[in-house]
């Protein structure tokens, strides 16, 4: 210990000697450690926060297997199928997001939730703080109307006050009991849950009997015994007793099992990853540069070492003093780098997409200041031990005689071959960059299918008595007249989702004409429920046939307005108006296709069209009312001022009725940006870390570039007292920095032919491997360290020979 305060003081009073080298060093460490500790909070928060649950890595999410080899939440006969099947999922549990209406204080307000069935607190292991859970009576169907509180909720709305339970309140206009308030920080698929009622799951009805509609997600706990692959190989052997015995089934049916945690999180997994070996990148270069910096200080040194190493001190003495310079810089470094990674955090908060969970409560915790910790150990292995070892293997008398001379010939290919790590990993970083920012430029490109200017959108929950009569149709209608009426409104239309949400259901239809009957999974037809002059409101276009109208009503013909790619799907060598279809639902009847329209982007610019079924909201089968009418989007079109219509708007629906809270106000302008705000982000992201590498790069270029021609200064006089001319020596000093420029580019133009093919998911229209991002790229980096270069070279060339001769 005592050796190590020594080491300690001898390396401050060395530091302090040269302020602008430590300077450099501590803010060139701090954005490559400031970077690594910010990206490791936001996937520590993100991907590995513990899910509120007893044993939450036990929990795990059961996925229908369909035919075509997709997985699927259940429909409800298949849900109820498997708890009979399978004994290991004898306590699957029910799962089915939600939102509802909490009438407090006539003070209407719509909140998220879910539906459970009771044995979901089983498989989470969790009790409520105050009351108790469902029953298995209050689960079945008519059993009545309980609820469960968030500890959010119960502070906030309810002042915590304990005799809530037991008491009754307005939820979707029903009285409710209360049974209990759950523990702080509880919730199961969003933070943002602030309420639970029983699934009471349907037994008789057509959803019963429907497996065509899916909504029900399910979970389950692992016993202890047991692991994910274990229990998948029994349920497939399930699945194949199954088929076996009734040959004519589904032959893709059966389950996938994923760790919970997982499945929440695996839309974003991909990109954080990816974002965290970019800082990565960053981070081996920042410390390339300092390896560069202490090699060249390690040159003035080499009296100073050799002197020490003449009167006693050992190579194992030296490295120790070097390696606890290098620790002390590193974890100044570190300290600096958490101010960075804080100022980071807020960055992303304000500029995350919403797609990011819980990316708002993120911030530097315990784990953090471990990892920045363990960095900051990990650096000064990594920028400290070659310049330690090269510094302190010394010829004693060649040393004492040409120090500086032997420290240029020892150290110079040190620095070379740090330089060109340098530049191949900014060129990897800037090649994905690249190709990040062509995917989004190829996703600007996509029409979207509808004209987002001057719409504006917002879901009103039909109130709970026409629900139960089974005509929501009839508030909505009376909603679409009340808005119609309002000044500078053009247009207003009802949709049960719109364009870019990407939550219509999915299921297979029936045609005519001698089209093959298909099966569940087989092929994917989106059903979306709208009301009379949609496509006019959306400025879709109508490719054949006509608009639905006022006229297609509850007791008038069925009729269908199919996408463009449904009927090319379906009647590709046919005119498909007057054709029929039928969605895969135990009471639909057959629809008249009227109409084909303009394929749309319902889940996002960059994905795929899907071919789409448009059912007057009037004409939906009774099955299925109370899963795509429970809550509508109401869509106007105005010339101007969509502003002022937002209060204008909820007047209109307060005046229709007041118990119903209006929600999710947002222009289609809005909601186009949010569909690709993740992608803009990671790219955003993506193009910062590459622009921060390849400013080091630089750097790093220019500094073994400016130091060469110092310790080259003897060289070049006597050079120029034999004759040689100025462009001689910039000729020969700039082809030094080309060598180094052109074999990092080449080892960056090979390591991201490697790496780029793991962004293949990532990117749109665009190749892992795409030549002109990579030879852009390539030649920009070769410029830019060429540049680097030319200052020192420019130096060199004004050497005097005589000054030249005498340094030495």
């Amino acid at each position: 210990m005592e050796t190590l305060l020594q080491d300690l003081r001898f390396a401050l009073r060395g530091l302090r000697k040269f302020p602008g080298f430590v300077a450099l060093a501590i803010i060139t460490l701090a954005l490559g450690i400031g970077a690594n500790t910010a990206m490791f909070s936001v996937i520590n928060k993100v991907l590995f926060a513990r899910l509120p649950f007893t044993k939450p890595e036990r929990v795990i999410y059961v996925a229908q297997k369909q035919a075509n080899g997709a997985t699927n939440v259940f429909s409800v006969p298949d849900f109820l199928e498997w708890k009979r099947q399978s004994s290991l999922l004898l306590h699957m549990a029910a799962l089915q997001p939600a939102s509802f209406t909490l009438g407090v204080d006539e003070q209407p307000e719509r909140i998220l939730g879910a539906r459970f069935s009771y044995d979901m607190f089983y498989v989470l292991g969790v009790s409520p703080a105050l009351g108790r859970t469902f029953t298995a009576d209050e689960d079945r169907s008519g059993a009545g109307k309980f609820v469960l509180l968030s500890d959010t909720l119960w502070k906030t709305r309810f002042a915590s006050n304990a005799e809530i339970v037991g008491s009754k309140l307005q939820i979707d206009g029903f009285p409710t009991t209360v049974l209990g308030v759950m523990p702080p920080g509880f919730y199961v698929y969003t933070n943002t849950e602030l309420a639970w009622v029983p699934y009471q799951m349907p037994t008789q009805d057509a959803l019963a009997a429907s497996r065509a509609v899916h909504s029900v997600w399910a979970l389950a706990r692992l016993e202890p015994a047991q692991s994910v692959r274990q229990e998948q190989t029994q349920l497939d052997s399930v699945a194949t007793r199954l088929h076996h015995e009734d040959p004519q089934g589904d032959a893709g049916f059966g389950v996938v099992l994923q760790d919970y945690q997982d499945a929440l999180t695996s839309d974003i997994k991909p990109a954080l990853w990816l974002l965290m070996g970019c800082v990565g990148f960053v981070l081996l270069i920042a410390c390339s540069n300092v390896a560069n910096l202490l090699l060249v200080r390690a040159c003035g040194r080499r009296m100073e070492i050799s002197i020490r190493a003449a009167i006693g001190a050992g190579r194992r003495r030296l490295v120790q003093q070097l390696l606890t310079e290098s620790l002390l810089l590193a974890a100044l470094g570190g300290l600096v780098g958490l101010f960075f990674a804080y100022a980071g955090m807020k960055a992303l908060v304000a500029l995350h997409p919403a797609s990011i969970p819980e990316v708002a409560s993120i911030t530097i915790e315990p784990v953090g200041l471990l990892f920045t910790t363990a960095i900051c150990l990990l650096v000064t292995a990594l920028f400290g031990i070659a310049p330690a070892l090269s510094a302190s293997r010394v010829d004693v008398s060649n040393a004492l005689r040409e120090a500086s001379r032997t420290a240029s010939r020892s150290s110079g290919k040190h620095r070379s071959v740090l330089v060109i790590a340098e530049t191949a990993l900014a060129s990897i970083l800037l090649i994905g960059a690249g190709l990040s920012l062509k995917s989004l430029f190829r996703v600007g490109m996509v029409e979207p299918g509808f004209n987002p200017n001057g719409l504006l959108t917002f879901l009103v929950p039909a109130p709970a008595p026409v629900m139960d009569q089974g005509q929501p149709y009839l508030f909505y209608q009376r909603v679409a007249e009340k808005i119609q009426a309002l000044p500078g409104v053009q247009a207003v239309t009802i949709a049960r989702n719109v364009p870019l949400s990407g939550t219509d259901p999915s299921m297979p239809v029936a045609v005519d004409g001698g089209a093959p009957q298909v099966t569940d999974g087989q092929i994917v037809t989106r059903l979306r429920v709208i009301g009379p002059g949609y496509f006019r409101g959306f400025q879709t276009l109508l490719l054949r046939g006509r608009e639905l109208t006022e006229r297609d009503s509850a007791t008038s013909q069925p009729v269908v307005i199919v996408s463009k790619s449904l009927a090319d799907r379906y009647w590709p060598n046919a005119d498909p108006i007057g054709h029929h279809l039928r969605p895969n639902i135990v009471d639909a009847p057959w629809y008249t296709v009227v109409g084909v329209a303009a394929d749309v982007r319902n889940l996002g610019l960059d994905q795929g069209v899907e071919p789409t079924a448009y059912y007057p909201y009037t004409q939906i089968p009774k099955s299925v009312i109370l899963l795509v009418e429970r809550s509508m989007t109401i869509v106007l079109r105005a010339s101007s001022n969509l502003a002022g219509l937002r209060n204008s708007a909820r007047q209109a629906v307060t005046s229709v009725d007041a118990t119903v809270p209006v929600f999710q106000m947002q222009t289609a302008e809005q909601m186009l940006a949010d569909s690709g705000s993740l992608r803009r982000f990671d790219t955003w992201l993506i193009g910062v870390f590459a622009a921060l590498a390849l400013t080091l790069a630089a750097v790093g270029v220019y500094g073994v570039m400016a130091y060469s021609v110092v310790q080259r200064t003897r060289e070049i006089g006597i050079l120029m007292a034999l004759g040689a001319q100025r462009l001689d020596v910039l000729r020969m000093v700039v082809l030094q920095g080309t060598r180094m420029a052109l074999a990092g580019v080449t080892l960056g133009i090979a390591g991201a032919l490697a790496l780029t093919r793991i962004m293949q998911t990532l990117l749109y229209e665009v190749s892992p491997t795409d030549v002109p991002t990579f030879a852009l790229v390539a030649a920009m980096v070769f410029m830019l360290t060429l540049a680097a270069s030319f200052v020192p070279s420019l130096r060199a060339t004004r050497i005097d020979p005589i000054v030249a001769l005498r340094s030495e």
